[in-house]
């Protein structure tokens, strides 16, 4: 069985263009048009890139499988929040072969397997690059942030410590017995 991981996707262009994308991804959606493959999904995302043109063998040697839960057209922009396998698929890739007009922003967690990617590097849509993960005298709790120092200000806080640096957070961790840790996860910055 798979890790789902929580994958949100931005997606730019000309109006036509995401006119196109926004319309197939309502179709599959909305069941007006029955997915591709006998046995798919109608949220499967292979769905998508096949009626916008890919071939059998784009389809087969690309990793797509990911599962679309929301979308919709914002203004200028489709946005999608998709659950896939393990990390992001290549969904975005295809697409872009497809459409290499449109400009493809994603973020994807995936805690189980620690993975943590975007390749908004100027944070556009995705300005957090860090996730803390905390669970701190039974109580769980979570944040993003936008810097390595607010995401440790952050720690420093749950403990209530004045400051928190790398290396006293990692005692910290290793001194817990129960299931209290504080783990700093950084959005690795990918293409």
């Amino acid at each position: 069985m798979a890790n789902w991981a929580s994958t949100s996707y931005r997606i730019e262009g000309s109006k036509s263009d995401l006119e196109r994308v926004y319309g197939v991804i309502d179709d599959f959606m909305s069941e007006r048009r029955k997915p591709v493959e006998e046995n798919a999904a109608k949220e499967w995302e292979g769905n998508i890139v096949k009626a916008l043109g890919a071939t059998d063998e784009q389809v087969s040697k690309n990793y797509l499988r990911g599962f679309i839960q929301e979308y919709e057209m914002d203004g200028n922009t489709i946005r999608i929040e998709a659950e896939e396998a393990w990390g992001a698929t290549d969904f975005r890739h295809v697409l872009a072969m497809l459409m290499p007009e449109l400009t493809i922003y994603f973020i994807v967690e995936e805690p189980g397997c620690e993975v943590y990617a975007t390749n908004d590097d100027g944070g556009r849509y995705f300005p957090e690059k860090f996730y803390v993960d905390a669970c701190v005298n039974g109580d769980y709790q979570s944040e993003y942030f936008e810097t390595e120092e607010q995401a440790m200000a952050y720690a420093a806080e749950l403990l209530d410590m004045e400051k928190m640096t790398q290396a006293k957070l990692e005692s910290w961790n290793e001194d817990q017995e129960g299931d209290d840790f504080i783990y700093i996860h950084e959005f690795e910055i990918v293409a």
